[in-house]
């Protein structure tokens, strides 16, 4: 798991949710499974967490890897393609179904994209979309919610990072 997975899991566990990393489904990996339990330990809440996080992308979400310029048509195939493999295939459907029943949110969190329209096909499609940065301000915010050591440091590593701009 790299640096960016890792804060993002311990923002949710910051959140109260109890996670399931990395996934193995055959030749697929699921990042992100975040499981929020109310009373009664039911659940109240749950996301399947897809993450691409580049500062500086080369190339687009999903389909060719290609980084000339894309028609509309061809960036929204590029992110049903990607929708398709990290969300709907079916073998991840059913490992999912089986652990957190149907009813789950699907989110997709990102840093910089190729294109930004990128975001609304994604949300037309019902995949909600986080900013790694959006993330990462409200771990900024919130270090009391961070009582993990890892939550700690990403604190640090973070207001080092604003300190310097």
């Amino acid at each position: 798991m790299d640096l960016i997975e890792n804060i993002v899991a311990t923002w949710f566990q910051a959140k109260g949710y109890f996670l399931i990393q990395n996934l193995k489904v055959g030749v697929y990996e699921v990042d992100i499974l975040a499981v929020k339990l109310g009373e009664e330990q039911k659940f109240i809440d749950a996301v399947h967490v897809e993450i691409q996080c580049s500062s500086n992308p080369i190339g687009y979400i999903g389909g060719s890897p290609s980084a000339k310029k894309r028609t509309v048509e061809e960036i929204e195939e590029g992110v049903q393609a990607y929708i398709d493999k990290k969300f709907e295939h079916p073998k991840t459907r059913e490992v999912i179904e089986r652990l957190l029943g149907k009813d789950y949110r699907r989110m997709f969190v990102c840093g910089n994209l190729k294109d930004e329209s990128t975001i609304g096909f994604f949300k037309q499609k019902g995949v909600e979309v986080i900013r790694v940065w959006e993330i990462f301000e409200d771990v900024l915010k919130n270090l009391g919610e961070l009582k993990t050591a890892p939550g700690n440091r990403y604190h640090q590593l973070l207001h080092l990072s604003r300190d310097q701009q």
